[in-house]
């Protein structure tokens, strides 16, 4: 428009300055409004930045972002440690119903401790989450301190290592058997997805790249490392020469100033021997004028003397600083022989003072090492052999089952174990327990398992346990057991490491508190596996000194290998060859030898005025009990015996009756029993047995009446073998994976303990006198049943010796009828008991008359 104006012919100054004019008036106020709305705008961010970078508001946010790291960390360390444990409630359960049931979470952060956790390793990224870890701390770390803190290059950078972390750790434990993925889900599922479409090769490549673009990313950060370290290790070489030169030249100072000083010395000594020499001379100049004027003979003087007098002169005519120097010096002489003196003296006392007044059993084997943990062999298993899809699917099956029969529950959860999974229901309000009981074969089915086991109730839950064997049961190798935190800390007397739990909790037994074991189980159970097994764990805790063993075994070939541990942890009796006791004649003199043991020990704890082993050799070992009146360190002793049941069928009540007197009595004394057979009938394992031994194992039976007679309940028939088992003490019952140990692994514990120096002999036993010995022949003439010589006729008439036989023949006891042949035995008509053979008739009708009479 303003063209037009100019270039058109009827041009008007005037209008051209209005036009300009009126314009440019209104300019000012568009200025003005335009800053008006810039500063409107300016205003907001203003009051926002202004609270972002508030001093107040850094230091809250710093503070919360680290104790929110130091959290995390703390849950993060607990899941490592306790994850395993947690696993199936974190899996299971929602986070409000594990803080309702908050006694079974072991994680340190509790609940939400335990799912976070779960969520963010095994779930999540894996072990990348410890980089967001730290990425929380430096972020905080940086609010603290007031610096620029760069958010994005921090964030994007913390995402890139923790997703490489995760990566490359899932690929590197992609075919881990363990309870966590190292590398979380991501990494799993990604190396999966990488593997199935470029092979192995493509995905280490992947894996490669990703460290490289990592490495590019921090190569700055490297670079500035490296140069602050060169930087260091510069300064430290400088300040080392620095350091160097300095005590060089102190060194030169001090040469100086020694050559200086001994100078000095030097010129004063010169001196002084200078102003000796003339106090001499005007001694002598006086001594001969002293003679002329006494009229004193040169030739009557007393050459001898000349010389202390002249030491004297010497000493009084010396100036006074040289004789304070001398005094000075003597006195630091004489100081130092009385110090020395008073140390030696005092050496002396302390050394009367250290003897010890305690006796210390292991002395004589002082140099006995236990076995290496390496003997045994490093099995791997896998951590989890049920897979959440089968656990979810028992789950589904189970809960199935049970509404097909009209029983609602309320809840399910599984604990995995290395045999069985235990599932725990909560039937829903008013459903009868004998109910779901009656299902047991029905759930069995529905499930297609060997066998299941329903506990109802679970004692102190309120829950109904249903045991449930896993497809791929998990063996629970020894080592993994011995060399646990559970037992290496245990202080036991006589601990017993039987093997790992459902929840997979390392279980140990104390012997003395059983105080003696009943293992029975079917042929190929793990019965021998288990005796090992608690051998072992015996071997691995208590020197030669503190325990001994006494096996039998009718066999011969379970315990043989043990032989090799006679001069260290066997007893025997001395007249015996082998210390392995497996003729039943000999388990009889030897159970008889160990009452004869016990009924000792009880009269050294009542001299001792003690009640158990503990207190009697605690007071010996203070010195407190003279062993010259018979006094000793008692060792505890554990007699172990397979195949009880041949031992009953072969002796009878000969090994029944000793056995039941150790058993009621010989717990105080530390002697322990341990009974095992694969018979577990009422012929065999008594009333008498039962009652007192209340620690019973059952390994799988066949039958449900044997798991009765040994367990009192129903169970044992319900295991899956191979080293399954039931504990029962005192009522309580508890499921164990019995830990598995090879006959090359007992076979080099017993060679590393038969190379080591031993005593001289096994540890003897006490001889055993029959009462039917020495005095007894006496007693049987004067004491003689009356049907004694009707008995013994019949005995030789019939030519059978049996205790039956005499009670069916005078319808007598047989209490009675065994103290007729046992006075028939002294006799010497009838020979020693032969198991459950009829004795030998000695002599016939004539000789037998000939007796009599002599007697008569």
């Amino acid at each position: 428009m303003r063209s037009d104006n100019i270039l058109s012919d009827n041009f008007d100054p005037d209008v051209l300055d209005r036009e300009y004019k009126e314009p440019s008036q209104p300019a000012p106020r568009k200025r003005n409004t335009t800053r008006q709305a810039a500063a409107k705008k300016e205003s907001k961010p203003g009051a926002i930045s202004r609270f972002i970078h508030d001093k107040r508001t850094r230091l809250f946010v710093g503070i919360a972002l680290i104790c929110w790291a130091a959290y995390l960390i703390i849950v993060t360390l607990s899941y490592f440690t306790h994850g395993a444990d947690d696993q199936s409630a974190t899996i299971n359960l929602s986070i409000s119903e594990m803080a309702q049931r908050g006694d079974e979470i072991n994680n340190a952060g509790g609940p939400i401790g335990a799912f976070l956790s779960q969520s963010a390793i095994s779930n999540g990224i894996g072990i990348g989450a410890l980089v967001i870890i730290y990425y929380f701390l430096a972020l905080g770390w940086g609010l603290l301190h007031k610096g620029k803190v760069g958010f994005w290059s921090l964030t994007m950078k913390s995402l890139i290592v923790a997703i490489t972390v995760s990566i490359v750790t899932g690929l590197v434990t992609y075919k881990a058997h363990s309870w966590v993925f190292w590398g979380g889900i991501h990494g799993y599922e990604v190396n999966t997805f990488l593997m199935s479409h470029i092979g192995v090769t493509g995905a280490i490549l992947v894996s490669i790249l990703l460290v490289a673009l990592v490495a590019s990313i921090y190569l700055n950060e490297l670079r500035l490392l490296y140069v602050a370290y060169r930087k260091r290790v510069d300064e430290h070489r400088k300040r080392v020469e620095a350091e160097r030169a300095a005590a060089e030249e102190s060194r030169r100072k001090v040469e100086e100033s020694l050559k200086e000083s001994a100078e000095i010395v030097d010129n004063s000594r010169n001196e002084a021997q200078r102003e000796s020499s003339v106090q001499l001379e005007n001694k002598t100049l006086d001594f001969e004028d002293y003679a002329n004027d006494n009229n004193v003979d040169d030739n009557h003087v007393d050459t001898d003397m000349t010389e202390s007098e002249i030491d004297d002169d010497i000493y009084d005519t010396l100036d006074d600083e040289t004789k304070n120097d001398i005094q000075d010096e003597s006195k630091v002489i004489d100081n130092n022989e009385d110090v020395s003196m008073t140390i030696n003296e005092g050496e002396i006392e302390e050394a009367d003072e250290i003897t010890t007044d305690t006796y210390d059993p292991t002395a004589e084997l002082s140099r006995y090492h236990f076995p290496s943990i390496e003997l045994l062999n490093n099995i791997q298993v896998k951590a989890n052999s049920v897979d959440q899809q089968e656990m979810e699917e028992n789950k589904e099956r189970i809960t199935s089952t049970l509404s097909n029969y009209s029983i609602p529950i309320s809840h399910i959860e599984a604990t995995v174990g290395p045999t069985v999974t235990l599932y725990e229901i909560v039937p829903a309000e008013g459903v009868r327990i004998a109910k779901i009981k009656r299902l047991e074969d029905d759930i069995a089915l529905s499930l297609a398992a060997l066998g299941i086991r329903i506990i109802a109730p679970i004692p102190g839950k309120g829950t109904i346990g249903i045991e449930v064997p896993n497809k791929e049961p998990q063996m629970v190798p020894i080592r993994s057991i011995i060399s646990s935190r559970k037992f290496q800390e245990c202080n036991y007397e006589l601990p017993m490491a039987m093997g790992s739990t459902i929840s997979k909790d390392v279980f140990i037994a104390d012997l003395t508190k059983m105080p003696h074991v009943l293992v029975a189980g079917a042929t190929g159970q793990g019965k021998s596996v288990g005796l090992n097994t608690i051998i072992a764990s015996l071997l691995y805790k208590k020197h030669p000194a503190e325990l001994k063993f006494v096996l039998v075994d009718p066999k011969m070939v379970e315990f043989s290998l043990y032989s090799k541990l006679e001069r260290h942890y066997l007893a025997k009796l001395p007249d015996e060859n082998e210390a392995i006791i497996t003729d039943p004649m000999k388990v009889v003199a030897t159970l008889n030898s160990l009452c004869v043991e016990m009924d000792n020990r009880y009269a050294l704890l009542k001299d001792a005025n003690v009640r158990t082993i503990k207190e009697y050799n605690n007071k010996f070992i203070q010195r407190r009990l003279n062993p010259e009146k018979g006094h000793r360190y008692l060792p505890y002793i554990v007699i172990v015996v397979d195949e009880f049941g041949d031992l009953i069928m072969m002796a009878g009540k000969e090994v029944e009756t000793p056995i039941a007197r150790i058993a009621q009595k010989a717990r105080a004394v530390g002697m322990h029993m341990i009974l095992a057979t694969q018979r577990p009938s009422t012929n065999v394992i008594t009333g008498i047995i039962k009652a007192n031994f209340p620690g019973r194992i059952a390994f799988r039976v066949s039958q449900m009446v044997d798991s009765r007679t040994i367990l009192d309940r129903t169970g044992a028939n319900q295991l899956i073998g191979k080293g399954d088992m039931l504990f029962s003490h005192n009522g309580e019952m508890e499921r164990v994976q019995c830990a598995f140990i090879s006959t090359e692994e007992v076979e080099a514990i017993c060679d590393a303990i038969d190379e080591q120096v031993g005593y001289p002999n096994a540890y003897p036993l006490p001889d055993y006198v029959p009462e039917s010995d020495g005095s007894a022949s006496l007693g049987a003439v004067n004491d003689r049943d009356p049907l004694f010589e009707e008995a013994a006729r019949f005995i030789v008439t019939s030519s059978t010796a049996s205790t039956s036989s005499l009670q069916r023949r005078y319808s007598i006891g047989y209490n009675r009828a065994g103290k007729i042949m046992d006075q028939l035995e002294a006799a010497g008509i009838v020979g020693p008991a032969s198991g459950a053979k009829p004795r030998q008739v000695l002599v016939d009708s004539l000789q037998l008359e000939r007796m009599l009479e002599i007697t008569a």
